[in-house]
């Protein structure tokens, strides 16, 4: 687990969702783990399996989960002036927290510190999702470490043998030269990546207004919630599983579950 790059994920992760229009640009503690799962799925992909964060990541109430990296939220974006704000839901009485900054000078000192893959997951994914809950998590609950997992087991983010191209065996080692072209190479496309999200940010491109956390927001919730109809009784209840339908081809055989 490298403490070092998982801060800084959180931390560009809030960045380009501060660059974004068309929302409050705030994030919650889900958003900014599922941003941070996905930003390592994607560097596993074309790593051999390997996260980018080293974070052991568990299936964990629906999602992927992992506790180092919730402690880390407030410390790595409080080191980089974010904005915490807290909202109580007057039904429970708890506060949740919203994170939100904008630092334009952070976007490039922050983005090229990271892997190519993560900085790019990273920018494609906040754009997509911003902070639309339901949608991402959505998304996240589909990837393939998830639905070949069971709850509370590790997530496995290595990639099938028919879907791997090269070993890292076949591949030669890089001289020195290669090495410094390939610095180069990456120093430009991040540039241009970067230069492709201004241009995309000044073409006015908007994402769902995120609800308004007032009086009439939890009404609403309430009225949902009625309509169900009638409370299920407490009491002591059981509900039984098979264990099998976790690694059951319907959760991602496409040739079942389609």
């Amino acid at each position: 687990m490298d403490q070092k790059r998982i801060d800084l994920v959180l931390q560009y992760i809030l960045v380009v969702a501060g660059r974004q229009s068309g929302w409050d640009r705030e994030l919650g503690m889900i958003h900014l783990i599922k941003y941070a799962y996905l930003a390592d799925l994607v560097h596993a992909e074309t790593n051999s399996g390997e996260t980018y964060t080293g974070l052991p990541w568990r299936f964990h109430h629906l999602g992927p989960w992992s506790v180092e990296i919730f402690h880390r939220i407030e410390p790595a974006l409080l080191a980089i002036g974010a904005t915490k704000k807290l909202i109580e839901n007057p039904s429970d009485k708890k506060d949740f927290a919203r994170w939100s900054i904008d630092n334009g000078g952070l976007f490039d000192k922050i983005g090229n510190k990271l892997d190519l893959s993560v900085m790019g997951a990273i920018q494609r994914y906040v754009r997509r999702f911003g902070n639309d809950t339901s949608a991402l998590l959505d998304y996240v609950y589909k990837t393939r470490p998830m639905v070949t997992a069971a709850p509370e087991e590790l997530l496995d983010f290595s990639v099938p043998a028919h879907e791997s191209c090269e070993t890292a065996t076949d591949k030669p080692s890089p001289t020195a030269r290669e090495i410094k072209k390939r610095k180069a190479q990456l120093k430009a496309l991040k540039e241009r990546i970067n230069a492709r999200l201004d241009r995309e940010l000044a073409g006015g491109r908007t994402q769902p207004a995120p609800p308004r956390y007032d009086e009439v927001f939890f009404q609403g919730l309430e009225w949902l919630n009625s309509l169900e109809g009638e409370p299920i009784q407490k009491g002591d209840l059981t509900a039984e599983i098979s264990e099998d339908m976790w690694k059951s081809k319907a959760r991602f055989d496409p040739d079942v579950s389609g």
